[in-house]
């Protein structure tokens, strides 16, 4: 069972900006130019100010790990070998930017380019069955160690997802549930179905696409782009959406009619 307090996700950069404002990393002025391209782009705030080049990767993580009180892990850090490789899957790790590090007692170690991704944790807690304790990875190591673990990810990946899509299991459908229950993608749902009320939208269009998760509104027979979010959440969002339209929450090669009161 995940920690509260460790699991909560920082959804406005509000803690890591404190922390850098604090730090002297970065100014007010800094902060309000990242939220805005945070908005725009559905990026995190650290990643949005290593995208404007305000601050460096290395020195977002060392603020990250003083922020949350994380451990700061070392290029040596890494595992020699894949951890859980069977629960999750490369395509996954690297979309999400996280990798096992060592599971013990029913606690998996967790490295993390963003630890204040609640949805993430929640999704390789559920994933693994494991509690989990992150630990801030800078990103350049990171990455370094996916390459070494996973040399040939891609082709086996996309093996796996053409498999999976073609015959999704139960225990399949049993993980899309628990993430579909986690309470922050209840209230992203929730959010995106009551702002379609508010501005009188026709209908509301969830889009994954490769990188990004886009949500649109048809307004007058136009469809508005209303904001994005990580490729990872599409999942656990879709299988809210079907949830509460009581569809068949493992089917995904077949169209579906259900509603929602």
């Amino acid at each position: 069972m995940l920690d509260h307090a460790a699991t909560r996700p920082d959804e406005d950069g509000s803690a890591i900006g404190t922390a850098l404002l604090r730090a002297g990393l970065v100014d007010s002025l800094g902060i309000a130019r990242a939220r805005a391209l945070a908005a725009e782009t559905g990026l995190g705030l650290g990643a949005s100010l290593v995208r404007l080049g305000l601050i460096g990767e290395r020195s977002l993580a060392e603020a990250a790990a003083a922020a949350l009180g994380l451990a700061l892990l070392a290029p040596d850090a890494y595992p020699a070998a894949p951890v859980l490789p069977t629960r999750l899957r490369p395509r996954f790790l690297r979309d999400a930017r996280v990798l096992p590090l060592a599971v013990a007692e029913g606690v998996l170690d967790l490295a993390m380019v963003d630890p204040f991704d609640g949805f993430a944790a929640g999704a390789v807690a559920a994933a693994t069955g494991c509690a989990v304790r992150r630990a801030v990875a800078v990103p350049i190591d990171l990455d370094a160690a996916l390459d070494r673990l996973y040399p040939e990810s891609g082709a086996a990946d996309a093996a796996t997802d053409a498999a999976e899509e073609a015959a999704p299991s139960e225990a399949d459908a049993e993980r899309l549930r628990d993430l579909a229950s986690e309470a922050p993608v209840i209230r992203l749902v929730n959010q995106l179905i009551a702002r379609a009320v508010e501005t009188r939208a026709s209908d509301i269009h969830i889009e994954p696409e490769e990188d990004r998760l886009r949500i649109r509104y048809r307004h007058d027979g136009a469809l508005v782009e209303a904001e994005t979010h990580p490729a990872a959440m599409a999942p656990a969002i879709v299988s809210r959406v079907k949830i509460m339209a009581r569809l068949d929450i493992g089917e995904r090669r077949l169209p579906q009619d259900g509603r929602i009161r």
